[in-house]
């Protein structure tokens, strides 16, 4: 029984441990989150080190889990796999109010702004208004990432028409960037402040902010901020007819740059305003020039859009084959674990029954060698019993053969009768002695002769029956009286017998036999 538990220990603790050290797990997951942070633009290599990653996700911490769903979210949400994103930052999402509530305001705005991408501005709303209140309650509120929350809700109120409200939270967004130094963020502000102002039929402080975010863009040289200020500032000029010449100047700066630097988008909308003024001023040539690049870029972009089109496709049919398979994962792991639970209640049952077996055995066992006991102990009194008749009986006939020894007839007749009676009494005792000792002897415990024989096989009959003697301490005189031998005959026996059972003087020949 002790073998089968501790292979069932084994079984148990093979089954239930880890595979993986979770450190090495973890170290290896935050290597990956970086490769995929650096290759954001290359999609196979970025998917790849997301499907690497998520092979670790129940072996990791829930900080390092959290930071590897937000960043698989990011990364579907920049290819415009809008669901995918979500599944993601659902599961962040969950890790983290269960950990840390007021500092989900981040994974908040996240999904915010994949509903507003999807069209969702209900939603969109809900959550971008949910995220705002986690932010400002959390103490550590000075965040980069936090005060996006302001820009974002800005955009969604000027949609849909509430200006004040998106200017008020513009500002409030440029004023936290400005505390932050962050020029990037800063220069966002003033270019949607000025898209507002355009809103509002606020043309001067349009341009006025937009200046603003000119000189911050040449300051840290980001020219794609710079060609999308020069192109809003060209819109502008170009929407009003007094002041349309003025619009040629920042429209073809904004081209020239985006041209320089490759970014279509800007390219193909400061191109398509070019063709615009041109016509307005009569200049056929130059429209058609700019008419032309403008057409081929929109059939770069069209492809581009059927490109990512594309690939959100295979990415949500390589996302439902990994669930797939995670789903046959999970369903095997289960039933592993099912077997697992039916091989531990089979275990348990059979330990149950081999101890129940065990235990009636033992009980069997017990009764049975009670039982035994109680009858060889009925035995050694019933041949305790005989062998005092026994005794008894032959002093007796000793003394009636003494009695009739020393009577003196008269006549021949008479001495011949007590001769034969004295012979009779004589051959009486022995036959009685003999007849019930080997009644006794056959009866009284196999098992003691078994064993006996079995270690010392050259023992006689005549040193069996004396150790029956012995076993039941009966002396020498007692023994004497019982076989008719002298004493000195039963003293030589003995000794003869103590030899061929190896014994010392010192050991008593009584207790050695009843140890069998």
């Amino acid at each position: 029984m002790r073998t089968v538990l501790a292979l069932f220990f084994i079984f148990f603790t093979v089954f239930t441990n880890a595979q993986n050290d979770p450190k090495n797990s973890e170290a290896y997951v935050r290597r990956l989150v970086n490769l995929i942070r650096e290759n954001n633009n290359n999609r196979v290599k970025s998917m790849s080190y997301i499907q690497e990653a998520l092979r670790f996700e129940k072996e990791i911490p829930d900080s390092t889990r959290v930071e590897l769903y937000v960043t698989a979210g990011n990364c579907y949400k920049d290819q415009e796999s809008y669901y995918l994103a979500l599944s993601y930052y659902y599961k962040a999402l969950e890790i983290k109010n269960e950990k840390e509530s007021n500092r989900s305001f981040s994974i908040l705005n996240n999904i915010g702004g994949c509903y507003y991408f999807m069209g969702n501005y209900k939603k969109a709303r809900y959550f971008w208004e949910l995220a705002l209140k986690k932010f400002e309650s959390n103490r550590e509120s000075q965040n980069v990432e936090g005060s996006l929350i302001y820009n974002n809700l800005a955009v969604l109120e000027k949609e849909h028409g509430n200006y004040a409200r998106s200017l008020e939270m513009l500002k409030e967004f440029k004023k936290r960037n400005e505390n932050l130094k962050d020029t990037f963020n800063i220069i966002i502000a003033y270019e949607n402040i000025a898209d507002v102002n355009v809103k509002l039929k606020e043309p001067d402080l349009a341009i006025a902010n937009l200046s603003k975010g000119i000189s911050l863009a040449k300051k840290i040289r980001s020219y794609y901020d710079l060609a999308s200020l020069y192109a809003d500032i060209g819109n502008i000029y170009l929407s009003q007819p007094s002041r349309r010449d003025s619009s040629y100047y920042y429209l073809s700066n904004a081209f020239n740059i985006a041209n320089r630097s490759d970014f279509s988008d800007i390219k193909l909308s400061s191109s398509e305003k070019l063709v615009s003024y041109f016509e307005n001023q009569k200049d056929y040539k130059s429209a058609l020039y700019y008419l032309h690049i403008a057409k081929s870029l929109s059939e770069v972009t069209i492809n581009k859009e059927n490109a990512k089109k594309v690939l959100r496709l295979e990415s949500e049919f390589e996302e439902k084959n990994k669930q797939k398979e995670l789903l046959q994962q999970q369903k095997k792991r289960e039933r592993y674990f099912i077997f697992g639970i039916v091989l531990l209640l089979l275990f348990s049952v059979i330990v149950f029954l081999m101890f129940k077996l065990q235990k009636s055995k033992s009980e069997k066992k017990a009764a049975e060698n009670k039982l035994l006991a109680k009858k060889l102990d009925e035995k050694n009194k019933e041949l305790a019993n005989n062998a005092i008749k026994m005794m008894q009986a032959s002093e007796i006939f000793q003394t009636t053969q003494k009695e009739l020894k020393e009577m003196d007839p008269k006549y021949e007749d008479d001495r011949q009768m007590i001769s034969r009676i004295i012979m009779d009494f004589k051959k009486g005792s022995q036959a009685l002695n003999k007849s019930e000792f080997e009644k006794l002897f056959i009866e009284t415990d196999e098992d003691f002769y078994k064993k006996l024989l079995d270690k010392y096989p050259s023992l006689t009959k005549n040193e069996l029956r004396l150790c029956v003697f012995l076993r039941q301490n009966l002396s020498s005189k007692e023994i004497s009286a019982i076989t008719h031998q002298s004493p000195h005959s039963i003293v030589v026996a003995r000794s003869r017998l103590r030899k061929k059972l190896g014994l010392e003087e010192s050991q008593s020949i009584s207790n050695f036999l009843i140890q069998f």
